[in-house]
């Protein structure tokens, strides 16, 4: 699919509902420019939503450090299966459709 993603203002305005329709079923963003230079971008609604929450962990010092030690973790071994936690694999716990409640065993940490 080849869709011309940088329009003017004018193009823009012109065909603004057929560019509307394309962004929300292609996903893909939209660069309006004003006199050759990118002024807006229209994106899907689900994306900027994604993109906020992007900048709202970003911005947490403490969050984005044990995200970054969470890796460490998995990189280094130190983590719990499924069936470790909840003493059988995803597929039974799946199977039973919601009739047990679940609880985590305390983690024994390697």
């Amino acid at each position: 699919m080849n869709i011309k993603t940088t329009l003017s203002a004018t193009e823009a305005r012109q065909d603004f509902f057929n560019i509307l329709s394309k962004v929300e079923k292609t996903n893909v963003p939209f660069t309006i420019t004003i006199n050759g230079v990118p002024k807006v971008v229209i994106m899907n609604a689900e994306e900027f939503d994604s993109w906020q929450e992007t900048l709202e962990i970003m911005s947490n010092p403490e969050l984005v450090k044990g995200i970054e030690q969470g890796k460490k973790d998995l990189r280094e071994g130190r983590y719990s299966t499924f069936e470790e936690v909840f003493g059988m694999t995803p597929e039974e716990a799946l199977a039973d459709k919601g009739k047990k409640v679940y609880r985590a065993k305390k983690s024994k940490r390697k």
